[in-house]
């Protein structure tokens, strides 16, 4: 057989063998330290945090420390022979479980029968039950009474990624021990040392990104630098990391965010392909768009508003990419329509009249808002509308209207979407929101009892105390499009833009 069939991933070479080993879980570990060393080991521990951060690692320490024959300050001397005996998985005292594919009743009543004899060769019987949420509720139950009463001989330790789906009965019998996400400058650490080890030069950058990516497990991390070892040999730049991951650079990120807030189009299309071309994945790349501006929220740079409509935006378009088939249309679709809200207003220029200069005075309908005035027509007088506006009725109405609406959107999404379709107006001491007919479900459903008892609350706490609401339907409403509607409309912008065409609606 070759060399290559022995080859031990780096994340199991690297695996903690004795507590002060384990990384980012300072307080668990102090914690059971201390119980080693009075010797107040307990009979049952709950193990709980993400994946790859250390639970499984910190349980097989357990099991090793409370059978060493020559432990050192509650830390197993895995040097005698009880020691390596588990190390070399020898011992029918210490049991893994997968919860997962050992969840039903038999499994569970097969252990109660088994954990009363006592141990083959070492002093105490450990179980160790990995994933134990996914039990049944019947294996449970029959796991309760034993977990009640146990021998003096047995300690049980699970683990789980979801400890909200362990029952109270079988927690509250329990140490429960919350693991915590291993912070980026320790994984970093841990990898530096690991590359060092093994003859790798890996730059800080690069470190730094593969800390990030690995979103607080120290297992994913261990698995992404030994692929980039792989990947590019015994010096790893952060270009060699980007690459191997299908991600882009942070001026990617920076020029792309420019030309999305400067209303280029354009651009914003063209960087698109581009990464199709280069196959990157467009939900990851989104997700880094999103971290990107937050850091601007969080070091307080630019315009906060603007910056906190365009998170939003990012992650609202994030969050259909994940549902649809058609990825790149959507993202397309979802950015050209979110610069419509961030981008800049392109100058509007005024249209000269090409209607024959005629000496009389016209009068002219002004729009809503607009004070109607009249307005000589002649060789010298300008052929624009020069209607002077009037100040918003109620103070700004429209613009506190809509400020609620964010605010509903916030806490009650589904009242939000309704109120979005209906123009509100004020008159007198009421808000009336009208619906156009054909939105009479919209209506009867803001006039539910409770829909209608938060909306009134929304109002005062908004516009004023004295304002009441009324739901109407209004044949002069304007009916506003759907956003089915909406969406066709901006994919026909996509199509001009190509010069394409929609081969298929859903």
């Amino acid at each position: 057989m070759s060399k290559s069939a022995y080859h031990i991933s780096l994340y199991r070479r690297y695996r903690p063998q004795r507590l002060a080993d384990v990384v980012g879980q300072e307080e668990v570990i102090r914690t059971l330290r201390n119980a080693l060393v009075h010797g107040d080991v307990a009979h049952a521990y709950l193990f709980a945090g993400e994946r790859g951060i250390g639970k499984t690692s910190v349980a097989r320490i357990l099991a090793r420390a409370v059978n060493c024959l020559q432990p050192r300050e509650g830390e197993p001397c895995n040097t005698c022979a009880h020691c390596k005996t588990i190390l070399g998985n020898r011992s029918l005292d210490i049991l893994e479980i997968d919860g997962a594919s050992n969840r039903g009743i038999d499994h569970i009543r097969r252990l109660r029968e088994e954990v009363a004899f006592a141990p083959t060769d070492l002093e105490k019987k450990v179980y160790i039950i990995d994933e134990v949420h996914m039990l049944t509720n019947e294996a449970f139950n029959a796991l309760l009474k034993t977990l009640e009463e146990p021998p003096p001989h047995a300690i049980f330790i699970f683990a789980t990624t979801e400890p909200h789906k362990v029952p109270r009965t079988i927690v509250s019998r329990c140490q429960a021990f919350d693991f915590r996400k291993i912070p980026e400058t320790d994984i970093a650490a841990r990898l530096s040392a690991i590359a060092a080890e093994e003859g790798t030069t890996i730059a800080p950058e690069a470190l730094d990104l593969i800390s990030r990516r690995a979103g607080g497990g120290m297992r994913d991390a261990i698995v992404m630098l030994e692929q980039a070892m792989s990947y590019g040999g015994e010096e790893i730049s952060v270009e060699t990391v980007l690459e191997m991951m299908g991600l882009v650079g942070r001026d990617v990120h920076d020029r792309f965010l420019a030309a999305l807030e400067g209303g280029d189009r354009g651009v914003v299309l063209e960087m698109i392909d581009g990464l199709v071309e280069h196959g990157k994945d467009l939900e990851t790349f989104l997700g880094d768009l999103v971290d990107v501006v937050r850091e601007r929220l969080v070091d307080g740079r630019g315009d906060m508003g603007a910056a906190i409509a365009l998170c939003r935006g990012l992650l609202e378009v994030k969050q259909e990419l994940f549902r649809s088939l058609d990825r790149r249309i959507l993202l397309e679709v979802g950015l050209l329509s979110l610069m419509e809200t961030v981008a800049p207003s392109p100058p509007t220029v005024a249209k000269r009249s090409v209607e024959p200069p005629v000496q009389r005075m016209e009068e002219r309908e002004a729009p809503v808002g607009f004070e109607r005035i009249e307005t000589p027509r002649g060789e010298d007088a300008p052929t624009q509308e020069t209607s002077k506006p009037t100040p918003p009725a109620e103070g700004g109405f429209l613009a506190q209207w809509a400020g609620m609406l964010q605010a509903i959107e916030g806490e009650r999404i589904a009242i939000a979407a309704f109120l979005a379709e209906a123009t509100p107006r004020v008159d007198d001491d009421r808000i009336i929101v009208a619906f156009h007919p054909e939105h009479t479900f919209h209506k009867e459903s803001l006039e539910k009892s409770a829909n209608l008892q938060y909306l009134a609350g929304m109002v005062h706490r908004h516009l004023g105390d004295r304002y009441s609401v009324d739901i109407v339907l209004d044949n002069g409403v304007e009916r506003k499009p759907s956003s089915r509607q909406k969406l066709h409309e901006k994919a026909q912008l996509v199509c001009q833009l190509f010069d394409g065409t929609i081969v298929k609606e859903e």
